[in-house]
């Protein structure tokens, strides 16, 4: 039988015993990034970074709900908006393709860059 209390202690003390110094973790809001952002806050606190991104392709307001949500659980949340950054490196791409492959490559740089900023190996 599961048992979650043994479950968020022994992977508590995995995480604490495997992340040396500051960590970054992407936060969509979903289920999985949050529960994984919770367990590794419990783990290491302020030595993590949360990342939201908001690439202005959600619903509307679902950024700022995941905001207020990331904020609520008490993390170290850095939200960037680039929704611009997003739009300008889509307009006129048509191939499903290659539009994830941009969105891909996007976030990938932004990650970069916090990480950078926070002093965090890449």
């Amino acid at each position: 039988m599961f048992d979650a209390q043994a479950f968020i202690e022994e992977t508590v003390q995995l995480l604490r015993e495997t992340i040396k110094g500051k960590a970054l973790i992407a936060c969509s809001g979903g289920v999985d990034s949050t529960v994984a952002a919770a367990l590794t806050n419990k783990a290491i606190g302020k030595n993590l970074v949360a990342l939201h991104v908001d690439t202005g392709l959600m619903r509307k307001n679902e950024s700022q709900q995941v905001k207020q949500l990331l904020e609520g659980m008490g993390l170290n949340l850095r939200f960037v908006d680039a929704s611009d950054r997003f739009f300008s490196a889509l307009k006129g791409v048509v191939d499903p393709e290659e539009k994830r492959r941009i969105i891909g490559e996007l976030f990938i740089r932004i990650f970069e860059e916090e990480a950078e900023k926070e002093g965090i190996d890449t």
